[in-house]
């Protein structure tokens, strides 16, 4: 029994590590496949660039390497991350189309959505700091200077396609 949990736990470790291969080989921008499509290593509405905008940096041969390195060494929570975000979501989803309203449900959805999105902009943090420290000065700056101008971008388009409470549009009741 022990070691079929073994080569299950193996199986998927050895398939998680090739989507992530095809994903950063691809670029994994934000090009369509709609909001739970890939995103970069960044995530949705994070700010910052994903690993299109660092391989855009002339990253050294060493540098890339180190930069897949730290995303494959994070690839694994971000999955699970993922996971547990599409479902909460659909959880809150279904707390506030319910027949009759049951305030501690919704309540309590909600605060674990927020729990799991808080966890995710963590984790972005702690990865973007790992990249950073692979950067030289310059390419910090660059990456910065390309960070701010996403994230005005993403400000100026605030309104289509989101919820006013700032999630998708399954954050919010549809009758």
């Amino acid at each position: 029994m022990r070691s079929r949990n073994i080569v299950i736990a193996v199986f998927v470790l050895a398939l998680v590590f090739a989507v992530s291969s095809m994903a950063i080989a691809k670029g994994n921008g934000r090009s369509g496949g709609g909001h739970y499509a890939g995103q970069g290593f960044a995530g949705s509405g994070s700010g910052e660039p994903g690993m299109e905008g660092l391989m855009g940096l002339n990253l050294s041969d060493s540098q890339r390497d180190q930069a897949i390195k730290i995303m494959e060494t994070h690839q694994i929570d971000r999955v699970k991350a993922r996971g547990d975000l599409i479902k909460d979501r659909d959880n809150l989803r279904k707390a506030l189309q319910a027949d009759k309203v049951n305030e501690q449900g919704v309540r309590k959805a909600y605060k674990k959505l927020s729990s799991v999105r808080e966890d995710r902009l963590i984790a972005r943090t702690k990865m973007m700091t790992e990249m950073k420290a692979i950067l030289t000065p310059e390419q910090i700056k660059l990456l910065d200077e390309r960070t701010a101008e996403r994230s005005d971008r993403m400000k100026s388009q605030r309104g289509y396609g989101r919820s006013f409470t700032g999630g998708w549009s399954g954050d919010c009741p549809r009758r």
